[in-house]
């Protein structure tokens, strides 16, 4: 199974980069500035935990729900 972070990278990157390369594939130096401005971005929303949150809305994962306080005892 693909993590979570890994698989929302891929889920914005494939993407950005396919548009990169049809808009951009005559120019290279633009398109390799392109590409690397693309890895820098999906570095930072993995390094934020945000390509988590992408991929689970993508594959609507249940969210995690906090269990209840435990009650004192008396």
């Amino acid at each position: 199974m693909i993590p979570a972070s890994v698989l929302g990278a891929l889920i914005l990157g494939i993407p950005l980069l396919v548009l990169a390369w049809v808009f951009l594939h005559r120019q290279r130096p633009v398109f390799y500035f392109a590409v690397v401005l693309i890895l820098v971005g999906l570095g930072y929303q993995i390094t934020t935990g945000a390509s988590e949150d992408i991929a689970h809305m993508v594959l609507g994962a249940p969210e995690p729900v906090a269990a209840p306080a435990a009650q004192p005892a008396n």
